[in-house]
């Protein structure tokens, strides 16, 4: 089953996964997600322009409240 990596807020991504849920199809590409077939490999290449938390999560159906999330923590350099 495909898998997706999104970065965004916990509100955005929560909103995300409710939508995923009522068009399990939808198909979208953004700059902020990918989406990888199991046992593949994808990137997202983003340039953080401040310190802090940055959430991301896997928002197929069921998948975010399975627990495939987490938090990429950005230093100051």
């Amino acid at each position: 089953q495909l898998h997706e990596m999104v970065l965004g807020t916990p509100d955005e991504l929560k909103a995300h996964a409710e939508l995923m849920k009522k068009f399990p199809d939808m198909e979208h590409a953004d700059a902020n997600m990918a989406h990888v077939k199991p046992g593949r490999k994808g990137e997202i290449v983003w340039q953080f322009t401040k310190a802090g938390t940055v959430n991301f999560a896997c928002l197929m159906p069921g998948h975010y409240e399975a627990g495939m999330k987490g938090q990429v923590k950005v230093n100051k350099k």
